[in-house]
């Protein structure tokens, strides 16, 4: 198993994940699949959906991803087992999960007993599920440039923030099928000027940090074999922020982490994807004081503070 998150997407009812993930087909969608077939995708988020395209092309995508909504938000992708249906992908997480965030909430088993509850209910294939990375955290009305490395087949894409009042994202709707197609986008990556390594448990980072424009390559160094997986987010902080809340709050076993509002200023960032891959996100930074944050081992450390004059 190489990712616990991913299972947060699914619904406590799976007929209404179905009926909100589909998009509408029109004159909007055939517009943006125009893009996505040069390479350049655009997908929003709202309070609580997505829209964008159904299919995107494999190969070095950019995905320009606006949050038009007044939460904060993030998308991840997940590449369901070439075996696995859509359907198939949420009927078989959505028990185990049901049962073990129930007992977190109510019963206040621990989290080590509650990842070691969702390990033994998850389906046998669940292994074979990639995380292939997506936009990080980020503000209302804010935007974020990602690119990454698609390979065909079939996705979910998924937010799993919680409302003010404890309420999932995707509880509310925001899930979706995406299909990566063989025709392959034919572009390059980005040069970066900033390299962030992620190893375990650590981030490691180099090139100058000055305001202005960034492009950040994200080197997924290693991965754990069990557990959660390594990510970064960009977190804007201050003398009011208290960086213990915006630790508690990256971690979604906690009955209020990841619930709005957000204790801080999110950027962007890049979320996990397996070893050796390297993705990039842009980055517009401003005199003051920042961090680089993992979601999953931000409680072991796992952030580096930085100032940029």
């Amino acid at each position: 198993m190489k990712r616990l998150l991913s299972l947060t997407i699914i619904l406590v009812s799976v007929s209404f994940i179905t009926s909100c993930s589909s998009n509408s087909k029109g004159e909007k969608t055939d517009k943006m699949e125009k893009v996505a077939s040069k390479g350049v995708i655009h997908i929003t988020a709202h309070d609580f959906k997505f829209s964008g395209p159904d299919s995107i092309p494999s190969g070095w995508v950019t995905i320009n991803f606006t949050n038009q909504g007044k939460e904060t938000h993030f998308f991840l992708f997940n590449k369901i087992p070439d075996e696995i249906s859509y359907q198939e992908y949420l009927n078989g997480l959505q028990p185990p999960f049901d049962n073990v965030w129930k007992a977190l909430k109510d019963s206040g088993i621990t989290k080590s007993e509650a990842i070691n509850r969702l390990v033994a209910g998850l389906p046998k294939w669940y292994g074979n599920v990639k995380q292939m990375g997506g936009a990080g955290f980020i503000d209302p009305g804010k935007s974020s440039t990602i690119t990454l490395k698609l390979i065909p087949g079939n996705y979910e894409m998924e937010c799993y923030m919680k409302t003010s009042s404890g309420v999932f994202h995707y509880a509310l709707g925001m899930v979706k099928q995406i299909t990566v197609t063989n025709d392959s986008t034919n572009i390059t990556p980005p040069k970066a000027d900033i390299d962030i390594t992620l190893t375990n448990h650590n981030i490691e980072n180099s090139g100058a940090i000055t305001p202005g424009k960034h492009i950040v390559a994200v080197n997924f160094q290693e991965q754990p074999e069990t557990g959660m997986g390594n990510d970064v987010h960009l977190v804007q902080i201050d003398d009011t922020t208290d960086i213990n809340k915006v630790i508690s709050y990256m971690d979604w076993l906690n009955i209020d982490g990841l619930q709005a509002p957000a204790p801080a200023h999110f950027l962007g960032g890049m979320h996990e994807m397996p070893a050796g891959n390297t993705a990039y996100f842009t980055v517009n930074l401003k005199k003051g004081r920042y961090a680089w944050i993992s979601e999953s081992y931000a409680q072991q450390g796992m952030m580096k503070e930085f100032e940029v004059d």
